[in-house]
């Protein structure tokens, strides 16, 4: 490893840049190029001594003003690419993958689809009045839902799992070695209702606490996503309009993302979408159809 991390800066990086396809070369020069009109942005308002609030008070805004403990620029002109492709990343990927998954469970999911229209239909007038709000909020079936997609297919594949510690752990009579990897009760079930306390389907607040204490999908800590309760807010929205107006379906006979029995142990499921991890999710499908809503 440290032989490689020599050869960075001594040729190793022009290689693998000469090799880049077109669209990787392409998206790369469309960061440069935002970063390069964000920094003449920020430049002019410096000059100009405007008044805190008038410009766009972005995340970039603050990295691009961030400094040391002397008093010097906190970042570089290739640190703030470097973050600024993060930031794009992460604000469009992830929804874009949870998007994926959402279309693939809820269409293959009749019982699943039907409630949540009637949720969405009855909770609200006019597709303009779904955004962020105390009726979106209440929505509850519709949250559960893009929780259970986050948790069957999330947008970081490389999830932090939860494993037992040396020793071993004893639950209820029963033995886990230690190294046992614990998560959810019928993982390969698609259920939103696991997220909602309801006597009728037999799930209680300890229940939907458990499924809470292993489900991480923006990770924990100080390293957690910085956007997520924007990245919610944007679920929510696209999904409930989209389906107040429109009606959806898969396309007959599509399997374009499922599991198949050719692919390897995990991804042999035909109920379940396959997402593979490259940083990045790689997924494929599902093939929708849409049109406009039949009352």
């Amino acid at each position: 490893m440290k032989f490689w991390v020599w050869l960075k800066p001594r040729g190793l990086d022009s290689l693998f840049e000469s090799m880049l396809p077109k669209n990787i070369r392409s998206y790369y020069e469309f960061v440069e190029a935002n970063v390069a009109r964000r920094q003449k942005e920020e430049e002019v308002l410096k000059r100009s001594d405007a008044e805190e609030g008038r410009g766009r008070n972005d995340l970039f805004h603050y990295l691009f003003n961030a400094t040391d403990e002397l008093g010097n620029p906190g970042y570089n002109t290739d640190e703030l690419y470097a973050e600024a492709n993060l930031l794009i990343i992460a604000g469009s990927d992830t929804t874009a993958t949870t998007l994926v998954g959402f279309w693939f469970y809820i269409t293959r999911n009749l019982r699943v689809y039907e409630k949540l229209v009637k949720e969405i239909r009855t909770a609200f007038d006019r597709a303009e009045d779904i955004q962020v709000g105390t009726t979106l909020s209440s929505c509850n079936y519709l949250q559960a839902c893009i929780d259970e997609v986050l948790r069957a297919a999330p947008a970081g594949v490389a999830d932090l799992v939860r494993e037992v510690l040396p020793g071993g752990l004893e639950i209820e009579g029963g033995r886990l070695p230690e190294g046992t990897q614990l998560g959810f009760g019928d993982p390969w079930t698609f259920r939103p209702e696991r997220w909602i306390a309801d006597s009728s389907t037999g799930v209680t607040p300890e229940d939907v606490a458990r499924a809470r204490s292993a489900f991480n999908p923006f990770t924990i800590g100080a390293g957690n996503c910085v956007g997520q309760k924007f990245a919610m807010e944007e679920l929510l929205i696209t999904v409930a309009r989209t389906l107040w107006r429109m009606d959806a379906r898969l396309v007959p006979g599509d399997n374009l993302g499922a599991g198949s029995s050719k692919l390897g142990w995990g991804s042999r499921d035909k109920n379940h979408i396959v997402l593979r991890d490259a940083w990045i999710s790689i997924k494929d499908g599902p093939m929708v159809q849409f049109r406009k809503r039949v009352d």
